[in-house]
């Protein structure tokens, strides 16, 4: 695993190099890119040399996509992004932000789930209801890695850009206790299933999540109010944070993703507001080269998982379906919160329909969904349900991610 690990690491450095010299492409779209390139290479070696294909190293083999990215990466991708999130702004929209990310993603996953069950019926596909609303759970939260990597480079209004990346931040775990919920319906444990038990399951794992995670924040602040002038210790401070706080998050059996939301919000306020000037600059420095660094590790794995998919599982009448229903999805569960949180600010119409597409078309999917989706045992169509998730999550990071900055400059918000 450490040598895989290392391969890639080397990997994205070679292709971060090759994007910024000659495809000047926002890093996160190019290194995808030129994943999804290495991957085809290799698939064309796996072809023709099966042997030589072998000899090289198995880098997602080795690593393990879901494993190495939920129980490695995430925490401090997650911790990294909220850690730069200005808390002031994040709360002057957090009812927005809370109806977007709780009800937005339930009403995406019905969507997309009932719609992706009828149209892949009209093409002879027979998969199941509760499998349609499996990917719908999976794919309706907008991945926080992607969002936050290509927001970076375009100019959004502050209150938008926050609602977007507030709303990615939280919408995973939300997402988490959908589709487990579906799964234990799959599985056959609807016997014991309640509105109470599904009530239960989301104070634990979305309401015990961000306890924990502002517990942990409010803990680590005690020690980082006594280490203003030692701002190298802080930053190990952070460190155990991001990595200790995740593990035992997971072993409470709560989010782990929205305890580092909520502890790297709580500490980033803490740091851009009290932390004395050398502790604020080397706690900022630290934070975005080790979102750089892994951002570019989670898109090169993401470009090589076409590797990963089952051949048999293809069908790109399929992933057009998929890529359209997503969409349609995101633009109909945006509308409904819109109105929801309606105020005298965005109440004129012509402003509701550029607020609403700016909104539908920067829902981007990602890794986190790819995770997901791995995880699903082909008994419950999890090879198809990969193809489509990396469908979607392809054209969103290069398509979307790549048209949404002149989509802002054209709306003009």
């Amino acid at each position: 695993m450490y040598e895989s690990f290392i391969i890639l690491l080397a990997v994205a450095a070679l292709l971060t190099f090759i994007n910024i010299k000659f495809l000047k492409l926002p890093t996160t779209i190019g290194l995808m890119i030129l994943g999804m390139c290495l991957s085809v290479l290799l698939l064309f070696v796996r072809h023709f040399d099966n042997e030589l294909f072998i000899k090289l190293p198995q880098i997602l083999k080795e690593l393990d996509f879901h494993d190495f990215l939920m129980n490695i990466l995430l925490s401090f991708l997650l911790f990294a992004g909220a850690v730069h999130i200005d808390i002031k702004t994040l709360d002057e929209v957090r009812v927005p932000v809370f109806v977007f990310a709780v009800f937005g993603t339930i009403i995406s996953t019905i969507i997309i789930g009932y719609l992706s069950y009828f149209a892949f019926g009209l093409i002879g596909l027979n998969i199941p209801l509760l499998h349609c609303l499996l990917f719908g759970a999976l794919i309706s939260p907008t991945d926080p890695i992607a969002v936050l990597a290509i927001f970076k480079n375009f100019n959004i209004k502050k209150t938008l850009s926050t609602k977007i990346e507030g709303e990615s931040l939280f919408n995973d775990g939300i997402g988490i206790v959908v589709f487990v919920t579906i799964i234990q319906l799959i599985t056959g444990d609807e016997k014991g299933f309640s509105i109470h038990e599904t009530g239960l399951l989301f104070l634990r794992e979305a309401g015990g999540g961000i306890l924990f995670g502002l517990l942990l924040g409010f803990s680590a602040l005690f020690f980082l109010k006594k280490l203003k002038k030692d701002p190298k210790t802080a930053v190990i401070m952070t460190m155990v944070v991001a990595t200790g706080g995740y593990a035992i998050a997971n072993t409470i059996k709560v989010s782990g993703a929205l305890a580092m939301v909520s502890a790297g919000l709580t500490i980033g306020n803490w740091v851009h507001k009290y932390a004395g000037f050398d502790t604020k600059t080397l706690i900022t420095i630290f934070w975005e080269i080790i979102d750089e660094v892994f951002n570019s590790m989670v898109f090169v794995m993401m470009g090589l998982a076409i590797l990963l998919i089952d051949p048999v599982a293809i069908d790109f009448l399929a992933a057009f379906f998929a890529i359209f229903i997503v969409l349609i999805g995101r633009f109909v569960s945006v509308f409904i919160s819109r109105f929801l949180v309606r105020n005298n600010k965005f109440s004129k119409p012509w402003y509701s329909l550029k607020y609403i597409s700016v909104m539908t078309w920067s829902g981007l999917r990602g890794a986190l969904a790819f995770a997901l989706a791995l995880s699903i045992t082909p008994e419950l169509s999890g090879h198809f349900i990969v193809f489509l998730t990396y469908s979607v999550a392809a054209f969103s990071i290069i398509v979307q991610g790549l048209t949404i900055g002149k989509l802002v400059k054209r709306l003009k918000v």
